[in-house]
């Protein structure tokens, strides 16, 4: 392990932090790509939510001006990512060009996403990916052993939690082994995941709509279901239609989906490991290539799937009817199977889905990790959460840390039933953190004018500097967000508006976490003889 120098002795923990700038820009792009839309889970569930919670909703035309919204997002966490391209991203702006109270409180919003987030991963595994992907293999050959395994891990939560522990335990090992062996894993999952997804945009593709109902007519009556009109007819959605138009299912609509597209910025917290990260055209192209590559597959994938099943039929199922008799939940990829019902295809479909929980639950679990390391290599937390591995590089009491936090929101996961509600919440987290970054970015020339000057961020468009222009659009589009969220129950209230306090209780929550993540360990460091506030003028080593 490394040594670490006595407390007082210098100002950080050590003269630089261990890590290693071995991650490429392909890296941090999938690294975005599969923390902010993983294409397979979010096609599978997230984009048809908003099918049923909002009718009319049109999930392509969201998206497309989600892709708008991000843009002044990106430039801005580019720009300060490239200007301050350290170990815990929005911690290290904030606090050194705002206070440190308000960094612990825009990094606790990121960091409550991210433990939530691998928690909720590790659960989908099991849930949405597992368990469906065994009860389609057993519905479509006849195999009543394989539907009952994964009925079990649909519905049993001994079998749910060993599943989910599982992936915790699997991405703690991943990371443990160090950061080029993290990327590693993060890049094959993805690369196997996207192969099914592309199987699946091609059968969808190639495939009629006439075989696609006559397999999936045939499939639901032999578990005593009905016809494709009769599923539709028994949701009430023969004439459902998706109307851009319509505000009441395309602003709400647009908090959930951008709930999910908001995150393309995520590479930021590992800029410390990335090569180049100075270089504000890597940053920029690291972002905006997630976010293209996101929103593009989305739209494709939900628009063959719509071509071959129609918008009605889409909304129908996802509604849920009676008539609707398959043992397996009707999830895209076991959709696509069904295009051509041929075993090869099913197996190449639902096999690769498998995959994609793990580069997401690799991407969620990264960001805390290096947000407690930089918390402790600024003494203000235990600085054993800042010992580096010296062979593999990484900080591995950081990551037992996280992954015991996230088993801990996993098994509450897998028993609570308000798990759901405290992921719309999240969202509410990334906005609260994205305001405090844009009053940071606006601040940065003020607060640190030597810094800004030399720094990837100094740059103008038509003579104004570009953080002037980007910070308050974000700032604008993000409190838009928050409002959006107290209009529509079904966002974050559980579809019951009475439980509006959960809001401001929230906010407060993260407000007074974070202030307490602050105040209470500068205390006992004063104790110590330590004034950690002298850290926060400087910027901390490589």
């Amino acid at each position: 392990m490394a040594t670490e120098s006595r407390p007082g002795s210098r100002l950080f923990v050590r003269n630089s932090t261990g890590l290693v700038r071995s991650a490429s820009a392909l890296d941090a792009t999938i690294f975005n790509a599969v923390i902010s839309a993983p294409i397979g889970s979010t096609l599978a569930w997230s984009i048809f939510f908003t099918l049923v919670a909002f009718p009319g909703a049109d999930p392509v035309g969201v998206l497309l001006i989600t892709l708008v919204l991000n843009i002044p997002v990106l430039i801005m966490f580019a720009l300060l990512g490239a200007s301050m391209p350290r170990v815990g991203g929005d911690y290290v702006w904030v606090s050194r060009v705002l206070t440190p109270p308000l960094a612990l409180i825009s990094n606790l919003c990121m960091i409550m996403g991210g433990l939530l987030g691998a928690a909720y991963f590790a659960k989908f595994f099991a849930v949405f990916a597992l368990g469906p992907a065994l009860v389609a293999f057993g519905s479509l050959s006849t195999n009543s052993q394989l539907i009952s395994w994964g009925s079990s891990f649909e519905t049993n939560t001994s079998w749910i939690l060993g599943a989910s522990l599982f992936m915790v335990a699997l991405v703690t090992v991943i990371l443990i082994r160090g950061t080029k062996a993290t990327f590693r894993w993060q890049n094959w999952t993805f690369l196997i995941g996207m192969v099914g997804m592309i199987v699946a945009f091609v059968c969808l593709g190639l495939a009629s709509q006439h075989g696609f109902f006559a397999n999936f007519n045939a499939l639901n009556k032999s578990f005593g279901g009905g016809t494709v009109q009769q599923v539709i007819a028994g949701a009430g959605a023969t004439h459902a239609a998706p109307n851009l138009g319509n505000m009441n299912a395309t602003i709400p609509a647009l908090f959930s989906i951008e709930g999910f597209m908001m995150w393309n910025f995520w590479s930021v917290y590992m800029s410390g490991e990335l090569k180049s990260a100075s270089n504000r055209r890597r940053q920029l192209s690291v972002m905006f290539g997630a976010l293209a590559f996101d929103v593009a597959l989305l739209c494709i994938g939900a628009l063959l799937l719509f071509r071959i099943a129609g918008y009605n039929f889409v909304f129908a199922l996802n509604a849920a009817p009676h008539s609707y008799a398959i043992p397996s939940g009707p999830f895209y990829s076991f959709l696509a199977a069904l295009a051509f019902n041929t075993p090869i295809l099913t197996v190449i479909i639902l096999g690769c889905f498998l995959f994609w929980s793990l580069p997401s639950m690799i991407a969620n679990t990264f960001m805390p990790i290096r947000s407690f390391f930089a918390w402790s290599f600024d003494r203000l937390m235990p600085e054993g959460l800042a010992r580096v591995n010296e062979r593999t590089h990484s900080p591995v009491t950081a990551i037992l840390v996280a992954n015991l936090i996230i088993a801990a929101l996993t098994v509450w996961s897998v028993y609570s039933n308000v798990f759901q509600l405290v992921l719309g919440l999240i969202v509410l987290a990334g906005c609260l953190a994205v305001v405090i970054v844009g009053v940071a970015a606006i601040a940065l020339p003020f607060r640190r004018p030597e810094l800004y000057k030399a720094s990837p961020a100094n740059v103008k468009f038509l003579g104004i500097p570009v953080l002037f222009i980007v910070a308050p659009l974000s700032i604008i589009i993000f409190v838009g967000l928050a409002v959006v969220s107290t209009r529509y129950p079904a966002l974050v209230m559980n579809g019951n508006s009475a439980d509006w306090w959960w809001i401001p209780a929230w906010f407060a929550g993260l407000i007074v976490g974070g202030g307490l993540l602050y105040y209470v360990p500068k205390f006992i460091r004063a104790r110590q003889g330590i004034n950690v506030s002298f850290v926060y003028k400087e910027l901390p080593p490589e």
